[in-house]
């Protein structure tokens, strides 16, 4: 599918040509200044040493910066890198089975920030812009920085924050090095023990010319989660019982979950560097990730239809705290099994020129894919039995379940059974070209100017099982041999979290229970015309398996073309150095949006009741929109160093976001009714991106060696905020014109979103020994936001975090405490229109280690060691969502390194 070529490609790429191929400059230039003052800071190690080094970034920055580094080579302040940003002031993490996954800062969560992998974005299979930190080994990581207001030189993309995430470089490790370590980490959920295992290799040869660095990094783990869900609660339901049970709220389902799972990733990087001379330095880089995922989930279910229920218990809100189900109600056993594969590859080429002492030339080249592909390995199937049940939520926390029965194994029947997926395919090549020119004339001290170009593709199939198969076996009309089901105890299931649930029920395995319905002892029970039916199927779609879904498919393919410019300005007011760097960055782009879908040919109609139905074409069509758009987005960052060590800094930018890529499909599903209420709904390929004037306002005092305070005040005017809504489009049909409502993404409200941050890090080293090695670090971020129309924003809430440390001559412990306010998930849940809230959580972890010698040290390690859990809730506090368990995870390793 080619696209059209954005107006600047003949411009850019002929600047691109003229200048060659040279190096990676997103990387910030704070932290290349900070790392050339001396090579000897490389070689500060310890918890100490990585508070310095990102101190030191953050005071040398040119706009609002924070800053992580690694305690030592192969040695990172948590197991995962999104768990160390969550460190840093305005940062919070989501987490998936206890680790964390995606970050979100100042409010934003994670579609709105752009995270760069040595300044180059990373393809990744999310289906839409965030990064999966979970896929990434914290070993191989060197430090991060996270860029809280832009200039004309920082990739645009994002309104939150920029992180850009750095890997080791052999030139700046200076001769031979090498480590490795390896760790055993027990689950207590899972009650398994799991390996860890990492190793560097670094050298340099012909008197420090060439370098080539090797790093590998393998983990495996067993996990286990206890969950207990409701999927939603629907307002304005009534229900058939004496009294008044008119316009309540009624809970959708009651699920009791266990998921054993197994995660395996294994991470490694290639650097190989040549520096001919002073004056010229060329690195080729490459990186793999493979992570495989499979799971189990084992559930025990109850789908809540309001014409069965036979009692009911309202609370002061008129929500449904008890229920009562009759017989035509049904208890159900599923069983979900998946196996997920995802493969992330990125390969870069840069050089960096200084062509003469004034003016230096970088690019950068790089190329990265993401796929994953779980088509025809995922399961979803369903056995149970009609029964009488009752299900209270009075009392909080976890449910009280009753049965009738529960564990007779010879009165169950089929009613679901289907393989889906989806394989998601994200490619991404990226050009750069970056120059520095510094002058000698006076107040101005150097520009900064580029061109940089990238072209993204996300293609999505999603797979399923052929419709007349799976709900083929509805109604448990087909009985189900005992020998399928096993005995299950999950004693002690959310024990903590009070209430009464369920601890014993059956489970079974997916393929055996899809090769018993595709035998003849499993479709001979149906009927005789649709056993026959459902054997002819069987047979030409080969049984359960997944198939393409060509209709529901979509491509869409991003092209950006951007030129900058900034110039530095300094001097001196009285005494006080002062800086400012004024920008502009001038960005296109244009996306075209391909997908299938049947076409709307013309309307019947109307019946007898006046509803009109859509007749759509026999086969599917392709569907293809184009659209395009370009930005003017200025920036400025000042700062003055008022006295010695004390700084004020000043921020002003417009940014955007662009919309998530999975919103951007053209496919549309139709529907029927009164002339006057047509309604369809799919994605949106015509999209503005989110548009956002920002201010930052910064107060930093750095008063000793790896101490300082800073306060931060923050202000973003968004517009174009993408969510649910309406439009209308008429459709010129041979029956006449018809209106229809799309419900999709659509651009609506303005927001205004503020915050403060306050941080300290100190360490007390003016104390007496042993308490001179005592330190800490905190900080608290405050965010709100306002909109005409009082809409919430997902993601936005307060956060805090502690961390306190001892570290003297051989010994290291760390204790860290993280807490996240209640906020906003999702506006509209998956089940209906109910919102879902993320409650307040809070997590401790610790860590400790001991140096035997120069070249060896053992460690130990905890998270989540209070046990916290994950509690999600509706509009109103007692609308239970979700009530989740990971448990606490312990480690104990050995590091060596030479």
């Amino acid at each position: 599918m080619q696209l059209a070529k954005p107006k600047l490609s003949y411009l850019s790429m002929a600047i691109m040509l003229s200048l060659g191929a040279t190096n990676n400059v997103l990387a910030a230039e704070a932290q290349a200044e900070a790392m050339n003052e001396s090579v000897e800071t490389i070689t500060v190690t310890g918890i100490r040493g990585s508070l310095v080094r990102a101190m030191d970034v953050k005071k040398s920055s040119d706009g609002i910066v924070d800053a992580i580094s690694a305690e030592d080579i192969g040695k990172f302040p948590d197991q995962n890198v999104a768990e160390s940003l969550q460190r840093i002031s305005g940062v919070s993490i989501d987490r998936d089975g206890g680790e964390g996954q995606f970050i979100s800062v100042r409010g934003l969560g994670p579609e709105f920030n752009a995270v760069l992998v040595n300044g180059r974005t990373m393809a990744t299979v999310s289906g839409g812009r965030k990064f999966s930190f979970d896929t990434l080994a914290a070993e191989l990581i060197s430090g991060a920085e996270v860029h809280k207001t832009q200039t004309g030189k920082l990739q645009d993309g994002s309104i939150g924050a920029t992180v850009n995430i750095t890997t080791h470089r052999p030139l700046d490790l200076n001769g031979f090095k090498a480590v490795a370590s390896a760790k055993g980490t027990y689950d207590d959920m899972s009650e398994e023990t799991n390996p860890t295992f990492s190793g560097l290799i670094s050298n340099t040869f012909d008197d420090g010319k060439f370098g080539l660095l090797a790093s590998l990094s393998y983990s495996d783990r067993d996990l286990r989660s206890d969950e207990a869900q409701t999927a939603g609660w629907y307002g304005g339901t009534d229900l058939d019982l004496e009294g008044d049970f008119d316009d309540v709220y009624f809970p959708r389902n009651y699920d009791q979950i266990v998921k054993t799972e197994t995660r395996e990733r294994t991470s490694g990087t290639l650097v190989l560097q040549y520096q001919p001379n002073d004056d010229l330095l060329f690195t080729a880089d490459a990186l793999y990730s493979e992570y495989d995922v499979s799971f189990r989930q084992d559930i025990l279910a109850h789908w809540f239809e309001t014409g069965n229920t036979v009692g009911a218990e309202l609370d002061e809100n008129r929500t449904v705290v008890r229920l009562d189900s009759s017989n035509n109600s049904a208890t159900d056993y599923l069983n979900r099994l998946s196996n997920t594969k995802t493969e992330t590859t990125a390969f870069g080429f840069n050089a960096d020129w200084q062509v003469n002492g004034d003016l230096n030339v970088v690019a950068d080249v790089s190329y990265s894919k993401a796929e994953s592909n779980n088509g025809n390995d995922r399961t979803d199937t369903v056995a149970g039995f009609f029964n009488d049940y009752t299900v209270d939520y009075s009392q909080g926390g976890v449910p009280e379940l009753m049965f009738a029965e529960n564990l007779d194994k010879d009165i169950l029947g089929a009613n679901w059974a289907q393989f889906f997926g989806d394989d998601i395919d994200d490619e991404i090549v990226e050009m750069r070209l970056d120059a520095e020119w510094v002058l000698d004339s006076g107040v101005l001290s150097k520009v900064n100017f580029g061109a940089s170009y990238s072209d993204r593709t996300l293609q999505t199939m999603p797979t399923n099982t052929y419709t007349e198969i799976r709900n083929g076996w509805g109604g448990y009309i087909v009985d189900l041999p005992a020998s399928l089901f096993t005995d299950f105890n999950a004693d002690g299931f959310l024990s903590a979290e009070g209430g009464d649930p369920a601890n014993n029920w059956l489970i079974f395995n997916s393929y055996e229970f899809m090769d018993f319905l595709e035998s003849e002892a499993g479709y001979g029970q149906l009927s005789a015309e649709d056993a026959a039916r459902m054997k002819a199927n069987l047979e030409q779609y080969d049984g359960h398996t997944a198939h393409d879904v060509v209709a529901n498919s979509f491509e869409v393919n991003e092209q950006l073309m951007a030129l900058y410019f900034d110039a530095y300005f300094q001097g001196e007011l009285g005494e006080m150095p002062w800086q400012v760097v004024a920008g502009v960055r001038y960005v296109e782009t244009t996306t075209k949006s391909s997908g299938f879908g049947n076409e709307l040919e013309d309307m019947n109609g109307p019946d007898g009741t006046g509803n009109y139905s859509p007749v759509m074409s026999e086969d599917i069509v392709p569907l293809s929109v184009e659209s395009d758009y370009d930005h003017l987005l200025p920036s400025i960052n000042a700062n003055i160093e008022v006295i010695e060590d004390v700084f004020i800094r000043a921020a002003y930018s417009e940014s955007i976001t662009r919309a998530t890529l999975t919103e951007l499909s053209p496919a549309l599903s139709y529907g029927g009714g009164k002339i006057d209420g047509l309604n369809a709904s799919g994605g949106n390929p015509y999209l503005k991106p989110y548009e956002s004037t920002n201010f930052d306002l910064s107060f930093e005092w750095y008063f000793d060696e790896a101490s300082y305070a800073s306060a931060a005040y923050y202000t973003k005017d968004v517009d174009n905020f993408i969510d649910e809504g309406q439009r209308q489009e008429t459709f010129n049909l041979p029956s006449g014109d018809f209106e229809y409502n799309i419900s999709s993404p659509v651009n609506l409200n303005s927001t205004t979103i503020d915050g403060f941050e306050l941080a300290f890090q100190h360490t007390l080293t003016y104390l007496p020994a042993p308490f001179n090695g005592f330190g800490f670090m905190a900080n608290m971020t405050f965010v709100d936001s306002s909109s005409d129309d009082d809409v919430e924003i997902p993601g936005l809430g307060d956060s805090q975090n502690l961390v306190v440390f001892y570290e003297q001559e051989n010994f290291q412990f760390r204790v860290a405490y993280n807490n996240r306010d209640e906020f906003l998930q999702t506006m509209e849940n998956w089940a209906g229109g109910d919102p879902i809230y993320v409650e307040d959580y809070s997590q401790v972890d610790v860590s400790g280690s001991f140096d035997i010698n120069d070249n060896f040290t053992i460690f130990v390690e905890g998270i989540n060691v209070t046990n916290e859990v994950t509690k999600k809730r509706g509009a109103l506090s007692n609308h239970m969502i979700s009530i989740a368990e990971t448990g606490a995870r312990y480690s104990v390793g050995v590091r060596a390194s030479f």
